[in-house]
């Protein structure tokens, strides 16, 4: 089923909605404000893919940068790596991460 995206004249919302494969031309709703005159946009593709793909995108990076220089560098890894698995752990990293720039963290070795 094809995704389309729709931009409301009276409130400028865009928003998108799930179309039925025999669903016929018929105005959309508005879910911000209910307004039936909601134009058709041309959208660009969306390619969805797996985890696994998403998180094999982020290692190729890795891979090709090497280590990150910057805790800011491997924050945002981190993040981009949390967003891939559809978790949000930004909260947690950041407390690790300022855990261990006050030197709060021990050392394994």
């Amino acid at each position: 089923m094809p995704v389309y995206e729709y931009r409301c004249p009276a409130c400028q919302a865009k928003f998108r909605v799930l179309v039925g494969m025999v669903a016929g031309e018929e105005d959309t709703k508005c879910p911000k404000c209910g307004g039936m005159q909601a134009n058709r946009l041309v959208s660009r593709f969306a390619r969805y893919r797996n985890e696994d793909d998403r998180i094999d995108e982020i290692a190729d990076r890795l891979e090709m940068m090497g280590e990150p220089d910057s805790a800011a560098g491997m924050r945002e890894i981190v993040r981009d790596l949390g967003k891939a698995m559809d978790e949000d752990v930004s909260d947690e990293i950041e407390e690790l991460f300022e855990a261990d720039m006050a030197g709060e963290l021990a050392d394994d070795e």
